[in-house]
């Protein structure tokens, strides 16, 4: 017997330009259709939306999925359940991320120069930081235990989760043959906007919940470090920005200025004016 599965699109509208019903379809197209769907529209920040689609699921196994992503097969929900049959400290799982086929040429080209913004279709189950909210699956019994997300923090959910279940003692892996696509910025000025928010809200968290800042791998690693010293985070942006100018990644390069920039702004506004993200 196929365990419930409940599917949770948090959405700003509820509609993402069409595609919340573009994913629903894909949803009720898989080889294991979800027990129900849940989209929880006009509530931010992200967490407290999955945390109110959470409480309402009546499903087995939680399935978060971003409103803009869709899926690229109909073996998704398949995939990331089937670690958890063969394996018991199997904690989160996830799908890689690719950009869309019909990105444009800018999409394309920035998206394979900033961080976690792609991630190959693996060939086996691999241990990483890129299960994210893009598209993972957690057991409802699991997620509540380890206290559902925080419904604070406006930035920092993915790494917040991920070191949660680890600290529960389970594996946290991208499953093999899966992915699900998730768009870019489509222009310039959309892109560094983008930077420059997420620098600002990372500020934010850094200010006023000092311990949520865990570290992010990139790529394949043995073991998860979660946490290293600011001036080793700080040292690690410049030396980023370096390799990006050296190696002529432009975009990269502009990507981490307009993030850096952003975190400045958030630094000093929010030490000048007690600026804080809660949303109580």
């Amino acid at each position: 017997m196929e365990p419930r599965v409940s599917v949770i699109i948090p959405s700003f509208d509820g509609i993402r330009n069409g595609n919340v019903e573009k994913l629903k379809s894909q949803l009720n197209s898989q080889t294991i259709s979800p027990h129900e769907i849940i989209v929880v529209a006009g509530v931010a920040p992200n967490g407290k939306a999955r945390n109110d689609g959470a409480c309402k699921a009546k499903g087995d196994f939680l399935i978060f999925i971003d409103d803009d992503v869709t899926l690229g097969s109909n073996s998704v929900i398949e995939n990331l359940l089937n670690p958890f049959r063969d394996n018991l400290n199997i904690g989160m799982t996830g799908a890689s991320q690719l950009i869309p086929e019909d990105s444009n040429w800018f999409q394309k080209l920035s998206a394979r120069q900033i961080p976690r913004s792609f991630f190959p279709v693996q060939k086996e189950l691999v241990d990483s930081d890129m299960v994210t909210h893009a598209c993972l699956c957690i057991p409802a019994k699991l997620f509540k235990d380890i206290g559902m997300e925080n419904p604070y923090i406006i930035s920092g959910t993915d790494p917040d989760l991920r070191h949660r279940v680890r600290e529960a003692g389970y594996r946290v892996c991208v499953v093999p043959d899966t992915w699900g696509y998730h768009p870019t910025p489509k222009t310039l000025i959309s892109f560094l906007h983008s930077a420059f928010i997420k620098g600002r809200n990372s500020a934010s968290v850094r200010l006023t919940h000092p311990e949520l800042i865990y570290e992010v791998e990139d790529e394949f690693t043995k073991k998860f470090v979660p946490r290293k010293p600011f001036p080793i985070r700080i040292a690690r942006i410049i030396f980023r920005m370096l390799y990006m100018l050296l190696t002529l990644k432009m975009f990269g390069l502009a990507f981490y200025m307009a993030y850096s920039i952003g975190n400045l702004y958030g630094t000093f506004a929010g030490a000048s004016t007690g600026w804080t993200t809660d949303n109580r």
